[in-house]
């Protein structure tokens, strides 16, 4: 048999020939590592005896032969019936014993996913809507949603206009490829709009989308303190809740103000709306004054004078920052009776030292941040004044010192009023 007709057979019918001619140690080998063994196993008989080997269509022959009888034996003979097999004997159970023992669970079926192919997102729906909202009191950022064919390689504009104002306040070139874009205006509390175009024919703006109206926060606390409390009942389902308060709610108002309105007029509901809240425990009381400072457990008991307090401490955290919401224009003279102004000043000095030293502002000891940082606030009226800031190492062995000195004077033209300073706020020392 050539080479050919060898790597032509199976695997399995070269090892029954492998097996044939006598050769050892070839059950591992791959079927063209066993057709060379083959072939040279013949090669070598032929030099050796001088005689033609066996031929080896003829072993492959019987191979094959041999391999078509074994299949058809298993086909005919008929199968063996099983064995019967013996179940172990199983020992009493003493049901007494096991009356506690808690049963395995069955396994909870699980859920399969199958992978669902949905493409990629579009980079525009073409609907052609141009949104404005206010990131903060100084910043808006507008988006549009625009199509490749909409836009048709024009440069976009972006403008923007202040209401009562017909000019832009801003007209921004945007960058080509864009869909968004971050504008400063650096006016809180005020109301813009936005157009999105392009130039047309004759240099004239041709729009394309224009936004709904929106406004920047202030910058300053709101002066409206009230606040309103409403009992939600957390294990009545929601679609429950929103029949109850249907036949009081009005139109266009939310769930939570409709049911707080109800709840203060009276109106009957199946759960209980006041709560009666028994003495603070210790704990309670420990947890409270680590968050709101140990001065808490000697406040009135009193809703408004505890509601007080805490605008309070508000003001004063709020004052450790660039802008103080403190000063009360409550005082100020005219207010409510035409065009008024009233104006003040505070200082704010803040540092960082190593978080274990002592600081003093002042002669006033200063508490430090975990970070080491540090600042206080003073308020400043006209006139000298001298501010001496000493740092002192934990051991003592260190000491820094810095004085600072300032100066304020208050030119007026006009009624100008002076607005009330927060209480907590201390003038520095005068030179």
């Amino acid at each position: 048999m050539t080479k050919t007709n060898l790597f032509s057979k199976t695997r399995a019918e070269l090892l029954k020939i492998a097996q044939r001619i006598g050769l050892r140690g070839v059950t591992g080998l791959k079927k063209a590592d066993l057709a060379k063994q083959i072939e040279a196993n013949q090669q070598k008989r032929k030099t050796t005896t001088g005689k033609p080997a066996a031929s080896v269509k003829t072993l492959a022959q019987s191979v094959a032969a041999t391999l078509k009888r074994r299949a058809i034996r298993k086909r005919t003979a008929a199968p063996a019936p099983p064995k019967p097999r013996r179940k172990p004997a199983t020992p009493p159970v003493e049901t007494a014993a096991h009356k506690f023992t808690v049963r395995p669970q069955p396994g909870a079926l699980r859920q399969k996913f199958a992978a669902e192919s949905l493409g990629e997102l579009p980079d525009s729906y073409g609907t052609g809507r141009l949104f404005l909202t206010a990131r903060d009191p100084h910043t808006l950022y507008a988006y549009w949603d625009l199509s490749r064919q909409q836009i048709a390689h024009r440069q976009l504009i972006l403008r923007i206009f202040e209401r009562g104002q017909r000019a832009p306040v801003q007209e921004i070139l945007v960058t080509t490829g864009a869909n968004n874009w971050i504008v400063p205006v650096n006016k809180p509390a005020a109301t813009f709009t936005a157009q999105l175009g392009c130039a047309g024919k004759g240099g004239a703006f041709a729009v394309l989308a224009e936004s709904g109206a929106a406004t920047t926060p202030a910058v300053s606390a709101s002066a409206n303190t009230e606040a309103r409390f409403a009992t939600i009942p957390v294990e009545l389902p929601f679609p429950e809740l929103v029949e109850l308060v249907r036949e009081h709610a009005r139109q266009g108002e939310q769930v939570a103000v409709a049911l707080q309105r109800a709840q203060a007029a009276g109106a009957p509901f199946p759960f209980q709306v006041k709560l009666e809240v028994g003495p603070w425990s210790p704990a309670q009381e420990a947890a409270l004054q680590q968050a709101l400072g140990p001065s808490v457990s000697r406040r009135p008991a009193g809703s408004g004078a505890f509601s007080e307090w805490l605008a309070q401490r508000l003001r004063e955290q709020v004052s450790s920052g660039a802008f103080s919401p403190g000063a009360s224009w409550s005082a100020a003279p005219g207010q409510g009776k035409g065009f008024w102004f009233a104006v003040h000043a505070e200082l704010i000095i803040y540092g960082a030292t190593e978080p274990d030293a002592t600081v003093m502002i002042d002669g006033r000891p200063i508490q430090l941040r975990p970070d080491g940082t540090f600042s206080f606030h003073f308020s400043f009226p006209d006139g000298e004044y001298r501010l001496p800031v000493v740092a002192v190492a934990k051991d003592g062995a260190d000491r820094r010192a810095a004085e600072l000195k300032f100066t304020r004077q208050t030119n007026t033209a006009g009624q100008v009023g002076r607005a009330r300073p927060s209480p907590h706020l201390k003038s520095p020392a005068t030179v």
